[in-house]
């Protein structure tokens, strides 16, 4: 097995043990403020990874940082490479913000729609798929979710590939 079929079965799993974990999180009897709430959670969990793997950040320091300043750092050093992936994660933030600070929070057709509109023609393909705002709501974060935990297991296998070429040019040196 080469070098590039581990990494995609590598992603695979991770993908597979995401999926298992997103099921349990994002479960169909969750109201769609919970479900706002923990995506944003899940997000920044796998935001701040990536911010410390990259560099950008310490532990401590990322303590420090709000999710926007997290996203913003995110973006001005190219690690999230789709704009999309920053704009969804913008507005999951406007959202997990209205949601907590506005106790009769009521999911509307507008709050699904800023997030899906951003994976374009797509969403709007499927969006009538679905029998509740909710149900369209769960599908819309779950695809913002992957989208930033592929990015994270990409990065953390890139630099595993990256130390291992490493490790064979000093030991092709020191032979």
């Amino acid at each position: 097995m080469d070098d590039q079929e581990k990494q995609k079965s590598e992603l695979s799993k991770h993908l597979r043990v995401l999926k298992d974990k997103l099921v349990r999180f994002l479960s169909p009897q969750t109201p769609p403020d919970v479900l706002i709430i923990k995506s944003h959670l899940i997000c920044e969990y796998y935001l701040n990874q990536i911010l410390i793997l990259k560099g950008i950040c310490s532990a401590d320091q990322i303590n420090n940082l709000s999710f926007s300043e997290k996203n913003e750092k995110a973006l001005d050093k190219n690690i999230i490479i789709e704009k999309s992936s920053y704009d969804a994660l913008k507005i999951l933030n406007k959202l997990r913000n209205k949601v907590g600070h506005e106790l009769e929070y009521v999911l509307s057709e507008s709050d699904v729609d800023s997030l899906g509109f951003i994976q374009g023609k797509e969403y709007i393909l499927n969006k009538y798929d679905f029998e509740t705002l909710a149900e369209q709501l769960r599908d819309t974060l779950t695809d913002v979710v992957i989208n930033i935990a592929v990015r994270l297991f990409k990065l953390v296998e890139a630099q595993k590939t990256a130390s291992s070429e490493m490790v064979k040019q000093v030991l092709a040196k020191n032979s």
